[in-house]
């Protein structure tokens, strides 16, 4: 991979030529296809199944296809057709929920998913969507299980983590299998319940405002059915803080942060919303939700409302920094493992224990994952062919594979993080170099000037 020019050029990162080609065609402004054009077939097989787990094939269906492969064109029109159809289950499935959580007098506001229609994507059927987020009050979650094991569901083992803010997904168990389409319309739909909207315990980054955005939430309608979400510019600062903890954990935050774009593209003129955004939200907290406008634009060409270059313009300095170096590494981290984005998470932290631990996270490796669990077979989101010698010989290659990426991540992060951490410190770095070189000139000259010395 080498480096590509992306978005308005100003970030250079590591991608494969595919995907840079991609990019090109998804901006918000100056969009073209020239490049996607150029791309031999081997190229466009490999850029069609990384658009499926990047959740980006149904944007790219809604570019002019002129010039595609028809395989391409055929591929891409069957994605919307299903997830056309897949819609429909996961509405009937909310509707399903929503009656039962309701039966039992439990409060809840859906998340993300079908809510990003129309201001972040024009249509909820050009959004791929595997599951229903749904928060309740923390004190209402009990009642919010049960209500959904009343009608089925149950809790998925091992999908619990330290650093979610929802208790373990539910399912219902059923003998669907996976056929290897991200849009199969007959996939079950699984449900997140969450018990906040920001958990200050596990980013180590107090945010007291974000969980009271619930209380003023509105009614919004879609085709048949009306569900509660956030008010227009909690949504914005949820989903802003939501892609920033993608960047700290190194998540594929692409079609999320294209969307951020759109929706600060078309309101650009919104001057209410803007005022809003300046009253409500906390000046701490804006400062985070614009590293994520920020790399909105630099990645897809977005038009940015003058309240928004106000406050990128006078982020600090380490922040402003982080993005112009390596705020381009959530995109490669997509095809290797790098860990920018805790560097970036270490300098958004305030107290001593705090930064220990995001440094303790950074370099204790994760738990490995046993010999039988699909993560073994699984590389960059997609799945590893089994080698002629089985898992027994795949599973120590995984290891070996898993502890090489992970000691070269973490020589990266150190040395990323000690020159970002000197180029603020201009002055202070020109006075050790002054006095090393002085040092290293008086002990050269020593000899003479003894020589030339009466005792």
């Amino acid at each position: 991979m080498q480096p590509y020019p992306i978005g308005n050029g100003t970030l250079t990162p590591r991608v494969p030529r595919e995907f840079a080609a991609l990019m090109d065609a998804l901006q918000l402004k100056g969009a073209n296809t020239d490049a996607l054009l150029r791309l031999g077939n081997e190229e466009w097989e490999r850029l069609m199944d990384l658009c499926d787990v990047a959740h980006l094939a149904l944007a790219l269906a809604q570019v002019v296809p002129t010039g595609f492969p028809a395989w391409v064109v055929q591929r891409l029109k069957q994605n919307v057709a299903d997830n056309a159809l897949r819609f429909e289950r996961v509405r009937d499935s909310y509707k399903e929920a929503a009656s039962a959580l309701k039966r039992a007098r439990v409060d809840h506001l859906v998340l993300k998913g079908f809510t990003q229609s129309p201001e972040y994507v024009r249509d909820p059927r050009f959004r791929m969507q595997s599951d229903l987020d749904l928060f309740c009050p923390q004190d209402q979650i009990p009642r919010a299980k049960a209500a959904l094991e009343g009608i089925g569901y149950m809790g998925v083992d091992g999908s619990e983590s330290k650093l979610a803010d929802h208790v373990a997904t539910m399912a219902r168990p059923g003998n669907w299998e996976w056929k290897g389409n991200m849009y199969d319309p007959e996939m079950p739909v699984s449900i997140d319940l969450h018990f906040c909207l920001w958990n200050d315990s596990a980013w180590l980054i107090e945010l007291p405002e974000v969980n009271l955005f619930w209380k003023q939430h509105v009614i919004r309608r879609f085709d048949s059915f009306s569900f509660p979400a956030l008010h227009a510019v909690d949504q914005l600062g949820y989903f802003a803080l939501h892609i920033l903890r993608g960047v700290f954990t190194g998540d594929w935050i692409v079609h999320h942060v294209r969307e951020l774009a759109a929706f600060l593209h078309s309101h650009v003129e919104d001057g209410r919303l803007w005022e809003q955004w300046e009253t409500t939200h906390s000046n701490h907290q804006r400062n985070m939700e614009a590293i994520s406008f920020s790399l909105a634009e630099k990645w897809f060409s977005c038009n940015l409302p003058a309240t928004v270059r106000k406050k990128i313009d006078s982020m600090p300095a380490l922040q402003k920094s982080w993005i112009e170096r390596f705020g381009g590494s959530s995109l490669e981290v997509m095809f290797r493992r790098i860990k920018d984005g805790k560097l970036l998470h270490l300098l958004l932290t305030h107290s001593w224990a705090a930064r220990q631990e995001v440094l303790r996270r950074a370099i204790i490796p994760a738990a490995i994952s046993a010999p039988n669990t699909p993560a073994v077979r699984i590389k960059n989101r997609q799945a590893k062919e089994q080698s002629s010698m089985g898992r027994f010989f795949d599973y120590p290659v995984y290891i070996c594979n898993r502890l090489f990426s992970h000691a070269s991540a973490t020589s990266i992060f150190l040395l990323h993080g000690t020159s970002l951490w000197l180029s603020q410190r201009t002055l202070r770095l020109q006075f050790w170099l002054f006095l090393s070189a002085s040092f290293f000139l008086s002990r050269a000259c020593l000899p003479i000037s003894f020589s030339s010395t009466s005792f």
